[in-house]
Parts: structure tokens; sequence; C-alpha cells
């Protein structure tokens, strides 16, 4: 494995080395258009950030320094390091007279690169982790939680899945990987602090780089925002999303049932209907909350040239609809993020459109006030969510309701809290008749092709599956869930 290791160091310098004879932004994002792409990005990255006044920050790959002298504005101390000797000598006469920054020559991945454990607030890296083989991710990585304090966080941007630059090249060593390659290696690291606890990462945020979606149509681009967090700290609702209710497999049986894309009743067509309601306009601006594996989006960029960002707290949907964006050339751009903690400014979106997803708000008052203000005069929200029917539900519906850690209302009620947030033209439609004629053709769906789903997938999950969709019907027959359907618009 060493000798793997010591020809992959071998390969990367090499073609580093190429790249560097021109020490200049452009040969550093291996891109014509650059210095443009800079003035975009640089400060997008850097909003990502967390705060640094009073931090000490170690950068890795630190390149010429388009970074480094910004994180020195903030931070106490910024250490940057490259293995590149030219292009840290570069970096150092660009931004040495900051004197809190330091700069060395050194390969990340070298046992010789000594920095004191539990010493560092911030890790920062640009496209690094790239250009190391599969085991030096894995081994940095556990270097790097070692190097951080409690509380401490990792940023670090990747190009995944292909090349973004358009410089020409003669040969390309670099690592262009899926997201969940990162974010499983990240999430799965836990080592022995200096107290002797467990300490692990928690995912912060994880999203695509919005420069490169909009000048590239581009969502390769992908960043992660990670915290070292005691092992006994609850990640909560977040971890029950990826290992419960939400796992990979689970995903790709809804998408089975919904259609290529989709997790949400319906599918394409009721996703066709009730985007047809919010008379989109090229070039307006959707913000898309619990946006799945992507589906809705893609339907709304391509069809309607709108900008879409799609938020979701389950990691798993959003690298899968990271996958699904590769070659679409559309301007959506994804996000691991919490829509009831998530904050923009105010004015910032035309439509607000959520599916089936606000049943696991439990204050939804509190939400829809955050709608109501991020939304432009003249905007509107469209939501399709479960509901139940008004008075007190039956025992075992409850139960149901409480296991899943829904919070759900009667569609009048529901209603009622949007105009209470300050909506006008409220429309607060029971679609349960509809809910219960997709839900037949669905379940007839899966059951003429049980053998193929059972190949692709397993008897136990074609039993799950057609056992919750008979359980659907049946509550949804009773009279006890229903399907609502809102539009409401903010005057």
């Amino acid at each position: 494995m060493a000798d793997v290791s010591g020809s992959e160091r071998e390969v990367q310098k090499s073609y580093w080395i190429e790249h560097s004879v021109d020490l200049t932004v452009e040969a550093m994002m291996l891109d014509s258009k650059a210095s443009d792409l800079d003035k975009e990005e640089r400060p997008e990255v850097l909003s990502l950030l967390p705060p640094l006044k009073g931090k000490s920050v170690l950068e890795l790959g630190a390149g010429i320094g388009r970074f480094t002298g910004e994180l020195a504005k903030e931070a106490d101390q910024v250490l940057a390091l490259d293995f590149i000797e030219s292009v840290i000598k570069k970096n150092e006469s660009i931004n040495g007279h900051r004197k809190n920054a330091k700069f060395m020559c050194a390969d990340v991945t070298s046992d010789n690169l000594t920095i004191t454990p539990e010493s560092v607030d911030l890790i920062f890296s640009n496209w690094l982790l790239m250009y190391l083989s599969d085991d030096e991710v894995k081994s940095l990585v556990e270097k790097m939680v070692k190097w951080l304090r409690v509380g401490g966080y990792i940023f670090f941007r990747e190009s995944c899945f292909h090349q973004s630059g358009d410089c020409k090249r003669k040969n390309n060593p670099t690592h262009y990987r899926k997201p969940r390659f990162y974010t499983k290696i990240f999430k799965e690291c836990t080592i022995l602090d200096a107290s002797g606890n467990n300490a692990e990462l928690s995912l912060i945020n994880c999203k695509c780089i919005g420069a490169y979606v909009r000048n590239k149509k581009n969502q390769n681009q992908i960043c992660w925002l990670w915290q070292k967090v005691c092992s006994s700290d609850d990640k909560g609702f977040q971890q029950f999303l990826d290992n419960v209710q939400y796992k990979t497999n689970g995903i790709l049986r809804y998408e089975r049932v919904f259609g290529e894309g989709f997790v949400s009743t319906g599918g394409i067509e009721t996703t066709k209907e009730f985007v047809a309601k919010m008379h989109l306009k090229p070039g307006q601006k959707v913000l898309d909350v619990g946006c799945g594996i992507g589906g809705g989006d893609f339907y709304m960029a391509e069809n309607f040239d709108v900008e879409v960002l799609g938020i979701d707290l389950s990691i798993n949907m959003v690298s899968f609809a990271l996958e699904r964006a590769i070659g679409r050339k559309c301007s959506v751009e994804f996000e691991v993020a919490d829509c009831t903690t998530k904050e923009y400014p105010d004015n910032s979106f035309d439509v607000i459109y959520s599916r089936d997803t606000i049943l696991h708000i439990q204050d939804k008052p509190a939400l829809f006030k955050k709608f109501f203000k991020w939304l432009k005069p003249g905007g509107m929200v469209l939501i399709s969510d479960y509901c139940k029917c008004a008075g007190p539900p039956s025992i075992k519906f409850a139960e149901y309701i409480k296991q899943r850690g829904y919070d759900l209302h009667d569609v009048e009620a529901y209603g009622q809290m949007l105009k209470e947030a300050g909506f006008s033209d409220v429309v607060a439609e029971d679609r349960t008749d509809q809910f219960l004629k997709v839900l037949k053709r669905e379940l007839d769906a899966i059951e003429k092709e049980k053998d193929e789903f059972i190949s692709d997938f397993s008897q136990e999950d074609y039993d799950d599956i057609v056992n919750g969709w008979k359980a659907k019907l049946a509550r949804s027959s009773s009279g006890e869930q229903r399907w609502g359907l809102f539009i409401a618009k903010k005057n």
C-alpha cells in the first residue's frame, strides 16, 4: 500500500508542478474564466464559514493564497500549507505582510507533518481531497479531527463527478468522486480526544457552489462544513431521517414507486399539475423546502427557466439530488439545511414550494412567518401535505402520528395558519380523493412489477412498500388521514 501511495503522491506532484509554472488564478483554478468566477465564488465560500475572529485557522492546499489573505483578515492566526514550494512562496510574497499568517511547504499526507492536537479552530481546504487517494483521504480526516478543538470546524470544497475548468491537460489524475464518498468518510470518523472521550463530526452544511451553477449550470462543485462534537451530543432529527426514514435503500424504493427523481405523492403527474398553478416566469427564484432527490426542481428549472434552490435536512436526499443533477445544465442548487433554523434575506424568492414535507415540522406558524418574510411582494407559496380529519384522532392513528414524529392538522386549520402568518388569497383544498386514486395506481404498478421489484431490492422491501401503501389507503379511506393542497399569496 505504501508503494501505491508513494506513486500517487509523485503523480500528483508532477501534475501540480506542470500547472504551477504560471502562478496565476487561472492556473490555480484551471479555468480561462477564473478571474470572473473568483469575484463571485470567493465571497460565497467565505460567507459559508463560521465566525473567525480570535480563531486559529489551518489552511491545507493553500495555493497562491486566493483565500489565505481573506482568512487572515478575520482570524487570530493562519497557517497556510502547500506541497509545491514555488506556490507557497508566491502565497507568502502576496500575504507575508500579514503578521498573523505563517507559511509552510509540506505534504498533508506526510507523517512528518506535525500539528499540535486540539490546537485549531477551523481547518480550511479548497480543492485538496480530490488530489489524494481514497486511503489518503481517510487518513487525513482522522488527522484533521485530532488537530481540531472540540467545537471547531472543518470546511472543504471539491470537484465531484467531473472536471469544471476548461484548461487543457495532458493527463488528469484528479479523483472526481461522488459527494457520498466524502460524506461517508467524514460522518464515520470517530476518535478518542485528549480527555479520553469519543469525538466525531456533525454535518453543519453541504451545498453546491452557486457561482458555478449560475455561470456554468454546473452542480459538481460541492462544499461541506463539519463541526467536531462529543459523540454523546444529540444529532436529533437529521440522524433519524438518514438512519431510519430515508436510508439510501429506502430512498431508492420510494423513487421506484414515485418515478425517477421523485419521492413525493404522484411523482411527475402531481408535480406538473401543481407547478402549473404557480404560473412561473423565466428568471424567477424558487425555494423548494424538502426537495428530496430533485425531480420537481429539475422540472421547474428546465421547463420554465427559473432558478431553483432545493433544501432538505436529509444528507442522503441531497446526495442523490446532486448525482441526478449531473449533465442537466439547469439552474438548480441543492443544500443540506434545516428550514426551521435557516435564514434568508427578506424578499428573496418569488415562489416557495413544498411537497409532503412540512408534516415533519412541529412549529408550523413560525415557519410560515419565515416563508412570508422570504417571499417577495406578490410572491406565492404552494404546499401539499399530509393532514388529519377535524377532531381527535383514533388511538391507532394517534400512535402512528407519534411513531412517525408527524405534526398533522386538519385542512381548514392548516389554511388558517397561513392566514395568520400574513398570507392572503389562501386556498386550502382537501385533495384526499386524489390521494386515494394516486395511492391505488402506485400500489397496482408495484404489484404488477413484483418480480422485478424483488429482484432489484428484496422480498422484505417489497412487503414493506406494499403494506405501507395499503395502510395509507386504509387510513385515508376511513377519513382519518387527509391530503391537503395549500396556495397563498403575499400582497
